[in-house]
């Protein structure tokens, strides 16, 4: 068990220390979360819809493509290096590599929602009913991202429209995860009222925390399940 925490640990330190010097990955994905705001910003006034109803949905999509963008990078440096052989030779289990991969996109996902976060709601003017509630959801979406990708960047790292294939791969599985996690924050930010929750079109998620229960259940499920299957990955 020592050893198993004193590589995941090391695998962890070199890429943060090595994203920490190159600066390759967290600029870019900040740059592109601004853009994404913006541009949502600037449709939600030509369209006059909620402020309420639109910040929410700009703030997954900034953290879903700043999530790709992110771990289409977590195998590049070995590939560039042609290194990624010897961590595979390394008497290191395959689920402690993918472990600390794992954790690397989440906390470089997290500090760009850090970042993200009070933009989004400073440019769309919302209201946080809930703290703990939205740091909850956002931290839930944030590991769903982080594992599916993580795994899927070792399936395409050998394509050359590795970052296409990525893309289309997370997206059809992060989907069901998406629609919960969505009415969640729109909950979280009051842009749709707690007794309209479990009504209607709302009625299959129901309150906040049914949606909760749902992305719990969905990280559960793919967390365990990419670290089984990742070893069959990284070695195809």
């Amino acid at each position: 068990m020592r050893y198993f925490w004193l590589s995941l640990k090391a695998i962890f330190i070199k890429d943060i220390v090595t994203e920490l010097r190159a600066k390759q990955v967290l600029p870019t994905m900040i740059v592109l979360g601004m853009l994404i705001v913006w541009v949502l910003r600037m449709a939600s006034e030509a369209v006059l819809q909620s402020e309420a109803v639109i910040g929410p949905v700009a703030l997954w999509i900034a953290f879903l493509f700043a999530g790709l963008l992110a771990q289409e990078r977590s195998f590049a440096t070995e590939q560039q290096q042609d290194c990624i052989y010897a961590l595979l030779l390394a008497p290191v289990d395959e689920g402690t590599i993918y472990l600390a991969k794992l954790f690397v996109n989440i906390v470089l996902l997290s500090i760009f929602e850090i970042i993200i976060v009070p933009v989004v709601i400073v440019a769309f003017r919302l209201n946080i009913n809930n703290w703990p509630a939205l740091i909850g959801v956002l931290l839930l979406g944030n590991i769903a991202i982080s594992s599916v990708g993580t795994l899927f960047s070792a399936i395409v790292q050998l394509s050359r429209a590795r970052g296409a294939l990525l893309s289309i791969l997370v997206l059809v599985i992060l989907m069901p995860m998406m629609i919960p996690a969505t009415f969640a924050l729109l909950l979280v930010f009051g842009a749709i009222p707690p007794e309209m929750a479990g009504t209607g079109a709302l009625a299959f998620v129901g309150t906040l925390g049914s949606a909760v229960g749902y992305m719990i259940a969905f990280d559960a499920v793919f967390v365990v399940a990419c670290w089984l299957l990742f070893g069959f990955a990284i070695k195809e």
